[in-house]
């Protein structure tokens, strides 16, 4: 597959089990499973078949330029129900240059933190949030209650991408700028 033509130009594709994954989209669902990889709710990029890539969709777009250097310092927190903002404060006083929170469902954030985003925003501190379960690419207003929430004191969306993309994305988009330039480039993502 990595040297057929059919994939000159379609960007990183990962390749298991006959079926070609963007990699922007795939993600791991069984670490035993010989079917170990998915890329829902995205479509598979395509299959090998006889030998050859075959493309069945259109991979997805590349990634928006930076002209900076990415940030390392970019934190990933996994929230709960009930969780209050000691780990943000923690961060944001270690020097944290932007957060990914990871929510629940399709991106939920515990109310307790909404405060706490507002004011890292605020501060210039970009604040993205994903979802631990996949979510299809939208702005957290389209996403639900929970989302729509954090969205409104001004978190970012991480347009379906994984914790731990976003995360990546992250580090790269603040390469770009500050909270509103963040927001442009994942929107475009």
């Amino acid at each position: 597959a990595a040297a057929d033509p059919a994939l000159c130009g379609v960007g990183a594709v990962v390749c298991v089990n006959d079926e070609l994954h963007a990699a922007r989209w795939v993600t791991m669902t069984d670490a035993t499973g010989v079917c170990a990889m998915s890329s829902a709710p995205e479509p598979v990029l395509g299959h090998v078949h006889e030998g050859r890539a075959v493309i069945s969709t259109v991979p997805p777009g590349r990634p928006p330029t930076v002209a900076g250097d990415p940030e390392t310092d970019v934190a990933l927190i996994k929230t709960y129900p009930g969780m209050d903002t000691t780990a943000l404060t923690a961060l944001v006083d270690a020097g944290v240059r932007g957060v990914v929170i990871e929510g629940t469902g399709a991106g939920n954030v515990p109310v307790g933190l909404l405060a706490a985003i507002d004011e890292l925003t605020g501060w210039g501190i970009p604040v993205v949030v994903a979802s631990r379960a996949r979510t299809r690419r939208a702005p957290l207003d389209e996403l639900g209650l929970g989302a729509s929430l954090a969205g409104k004191v001004g978190a970012v969306s991480a347009y379906g991408l994984s914790p731990a993309k976003a995360r990546v994305a992250l580090m790269v988009a603040l390469g770009t700028g500050g909270v509103e330039a963040v927001r442009d480039w994942f929107s475009r993502l």
